[in-house]
């Protein structure tokens, strides 16, 4: 402030220096005129430069001069270099090795929002210090441009045409207005055109409306389950105009941001599915200014992204546009009044039209897809390599979760004996359901009995079964029995795949052994019947639940330490 102040005074010093060397030289001027024979009157009449008005008295400023800057404290203790941030910088804090910034008030005071500061946004600068991210990057794009269909694009009206192909990845950016709303939006033919497994992946908007409620109501209608959420964060780096230009909203906050719902159709495990996708390869958070000439185009980095994740070559765009949605790999069904620019971009040879960009045929279509299916084993995907493989991120061990399934069982189970044959669930294929003179046998032979098994607690150690997934051996020490003729004896179960069960045997053998004797039963295929299936889904799996009592025949007697545990991937019905 005492800057400016200085500057302005010498200013006006000047200003009146000028001013009284004008006026001067008038008078000199005028003398010489009068001197002659005949002055020239109507000059001489004329005014002389006016002096400048006297300054006006100082008013009291409008806001308190800030107050001067204090001197940082003296800190002998921290190395030169720590000092010398410190003096620079008023909010340096040593301990921390920081800067403090307060972004908030920066954007009130300068309008430049706070992800405008984000280091290493750019794509090309994002891993500059991971090679190995950087160098997984470079593969997968180069494996991508190699196994990439030629660009095809269609109008908006052939969507339907597209039937009965199937795509892996379908991306969407609905145009609304009044004349395109959510109700016209679910019924696009997205069903017929999903392949199974498959992704979709759809713009709804800042969140201040109901796009992220409408957005999940429409995947829902699709056969769709939301399974992630990608955000692009806008800056303004390039288009910030001053404090207080944003333009308003109803919202309580800014909104500098959009969403991007992604949708899961099918059942995709990523610890053992790594043929179709490749996880935590990128982020859910997309950091771009956008596009000052399209304010409704979205990052050109959602492909690279979708690329990265899903290894589908069958990739859809629906809503596209002539000068940004055009990509090797993809199907571009562009949005109404869209279609006309292609072939005048085209002529021009705008760069934004890729080379062998041609309209979508069908048969064409067809035959590039079989020959992807051919590079890729049979399916349409982009092959993997080794080295890929070995730099991809891989899917992290749920916390809590032990390597083979170990955990912890017990309770007071009563098994009531007397020629009841159990089956949980249906029989899956390929494994054939006991005969019904068998099933007869079996409950003749057993004589009704009642017992009661108050089996302690059973704990379940894991081993490592060879690598196998979620293959494991639990032992439960039960050793407590009530009953007649009922003794439990300790009992081993393996389980595979988070299921443990018993086959049914012929007649003449017990589940557990002749006599009851510990036995050990693995949960896979027997030859001669099916298998019990708990029904509670993958990565479940029943503990101590034995027929280890000895008595006439086969009998089921206490249920000793029936419980869960833990599968190393546990399974649910979406995506992992």
């Amino acid at each position: 402030m005492a800057d400016v102040l200085s500057s302005a005074e010498s200013l006006l010093t000047t200003h009146f220096e000028l001013v009284a060397r004008v006026r001067d030289v008038q008078r000199h001027n005028r003398r010489q005129l009068r001197a002659l024979p005949s002055p020239p009157q109507d000059l001489l009449k004329l005014p002389l430069i006016p002096s400048p008005s006297p300054s006006p008295s100082p008013s009291p400023p409008s806001s308190p001069l800030p107050a001067p800057r204090p001197k940082p404290p003296q800190r002998p203790d921290i190395p030169p270099a720590k000092r010398a941030r410190l003096a620079r910088y008023s909010n340096y804090v040593p301990e921390e090795e920081t800067i403090r910034n307060d972004y908030s008030q920066r954007y009130v005071d300068s309008g430049e929002w706070p992800q405008d500061w984000v280091v290493g946004a750019e794509l090309e600068r994002r891993f500059e210090e991971y090679p190995k991210q950087q160098r997984l990057l470079n593969l997968k794009k180069e494996s991508v441009d190699t196994h990439a269909a030629p660009s095809c694009y269609l109008p908006l009206q052939q969507l339907p045409s597209l039937n009965p192909s199937k795509f892996d990845v379908i991306l969407l950016d609905p145009p609304f207005s009044s004349s395109f709303s959510w109700d016209e939006l679910q019924e696009l033919p997205i069903p017929s055109l999903a392949a199974d497994p498959s992704f979709v992946f759809m713009w709804v908007g800042s969140g201040a409306g109901e796009g992220l409620e409408r957005g999940r109501e429409v995947l829902a209608k699709w056969g769709y389950r939301r399974c992630e959420d990608v955000v692009w964060v806008k800056t303004n780096v390039h288009s910030n105009r001053g404090p207080g230009t944003d333009p308003p909203t109803t919202s309580l906050l800014t909104r500098t941001k959009q969403h991007c719902l992604m949708g899961i159709k099918g059942t995709v495990r990523r610890s053992t599915d790594s043929w179709f996708v490749h996880c935590n390869v990128d982020t859910d958070v997309v950091i771009w200014e956008g596009d000052l000439s399209d304010p409704t185009r979205k990052p050109p980095e959602m492909y690279t992204l979708i690329e990265n994740f899903c290894l589908g070559t069958r990739r859809l765009e629906i809503f596209g546009r002539a000068r940004s949605s055009l990509r090797r790999g993809w199907v571009t069904v562009l949005a109404e009044g869209e279609h006309e620019h292609v072939p005048e971009l085209a002529r021009d040879r705008a760069s934004c039209i890729p080379d062998g960009a041609r309209p979508w045929e069908k048969d064409g279509w067809e035959e590039i897809t079989k020959k992807l299916a051919a590079l890729g084993g049979g399916k349409c995907v982009v092959p993997n390599t080794q080295e890929i493989d070995t730099l991809r991120p891989k899917s992290p061990v749920r916390s809590g979760a032990l390597p083979g399934g170990g955990g912890v069982s017990g309770g007071v189970g009563v098994g009531v004996s007397g020629g009841v044959s159990v089956a949980l669930g249906p029989p899956r294929p390929g494994r054939p359901n006991m005969p019904q003179n068998q099933a007869a046998q079996n409950q003749m032979l057993v004589s009704p009995m009642m017992g009661m098994g108050m089996g302690g607690m059973g704990i379940g150690m894991p081993v490592d079964m060879g690598g196998w997934p979620g293959m494991g051996m639990n032992v439960n020490m039960n050793m407590a029995g009530m009953g007649m003729g009922n003794m439990n004896m300790p009992m081993m179960g393996m389980n595979m795949d988070g299921m443990a069960a018993a086959p049914f045997h012929p007649p003449g053998q017990g589940a557990m052994g002749q006599l009851g004797l510990p036995s050990m039963w693995l949960g896979g295929e027997h030859p001669e019947g099916v298998v019990w299936e708990g029904g509670m889904g993958d990565g479940m799996m029943m503990n101590g639940m034995g027929m280890g009592n000895i008595g006439m025949g086969g009998m089921m007697g206490g249920m000793n330490g029936m419980g869960m545990n833990q599968w190393t991937q546990p399974g649910y019905d979406g995506f992992q």
